[in-house]
């Protein structure tokens, strides 16, 4: 009897098969988590673009970091309920005092109207006449790919002549070696300097990036993120800009990192001798961010 059963089902599901294969009905998988993440950038992208074109600024989207799923309190607490019970199953222990205190609080969630929000954290960004402005921002958008609030995390501004070296800074581009990805040397440079630009505000902000992007510069040409080719360049080009008819060939020079007591820090020393007169000895000295110390 059960054979014929068996049978039975098994003919009814083949119809049914048949059915829909003759319809031309297919399975269709909804899209996944990467395609959910794309779409929302692109969401985000589109809405930032007409935002600031409005403004007469041009927007332009560099890099993202991690996608952050933001739950309200009551969602968090049914997560955290949901979790005990799966320790307490695991364990084969009884989850019956905890079960109704999980229906209750999904009825706690039909009545909450708070938004679940998806926060992408953007760098970006925007061109006005000779100015570039670069920004960080937390992007909330809810589940329908609305923009909800935008939290600035670092701004800062600059001209059109430094614009490529603050992108490849905002991107963490390869500086001194095209690998097809960034090397350490290279993330421990842009790690150091974006530690101690965060801190910094205004116009010392400003300056220190101007000198950060100069120095971006000069790892390139050489190649290398070592500190002594960097400031023996820096020494030389500031020396250009404060002696009149300087020329580099007319002097020798020294580096070296010794502890200044004054400063009580580290720091890098170049001693450049004039070949021409022994007694001409000009000396430039810079923090451990390549900044100038006189």
């Amino acid at each position: 009897m059960s054979g014929i059963n068996f049978l039975s089902r098994f003919a009814s599901f083949s119809l049914v098969l048949i059915l829909i294969t003759s319809c031309g009905l297919k399975y269709i998988p909804g899209p996944s988590l990467e395609d959910l993440a794309k779409t929302r950038k692109e969401k985000l992208e589109e809405q930032l673009g007409s935002d600031f074109a409005a403004v007469n600024k041009k927007y332009v989207a560099l890099t993202y970091g991690e996608s952050v799923v933001v739950k309200p309190q009551s969602y968090e607490r049914l997560d955290s309920l949901f979790e005990v019970k799966y320790r307490m199953s695991k364990s084969g222990l009884s989850t019956k005092e905890i079960d109704p205190l999980i229906e209750n609080q999904k009825m706690m969630l039909l009545s909450d109207t708070t938004e679940v929000l998806y926060m992408e954290t953007h760098w970006f960004e925007l061109v006005h006449d000779s100015t570039c402005e670069f920004i960080i921002a937390q992007c909330f958008l809810n589940n329908r790919n609305v923009l909800r609030k935008m939290d600035f995390i670092d701004e800062f501004q600059t001209g059109i002549s430094n614009q490529l070296w603050a992108e490849k800074y905002m991107k963490e581009e390869w500086l001194t070696r095209d690998l097809g990805y960034t090397s350490n040397d290279d993330l421990t440079f842009y790690s150091t300097m974006k530690n101690k630009e965060f801190s910094l505000q205004g116009e010392e902000k400003e300056r220190f990036l101007n000198n950060v992007f100069l120095v971006m510069r000069f790892a390139s040409e050489s190649k290398s993120t070592a500190a002594q080719g960097i400031v023996l360049k820096l020494a030389a080009l500031q020396m250009k800009n404060e002696i009149p008819n300087f020329k580099t060939a007319d002097y020798t020079y020294s580096f070296k990192k010794e502890y200044n007591t004054d400063l009580k820090q580290d720091v890098y020393i170049v001693e450049a001798a004039s070949i021409s007169d022994k007694n001409v000895l000009v000396t430039r000295r810079y923090d451990l961010f390549y900044m100038p110390l006189n």
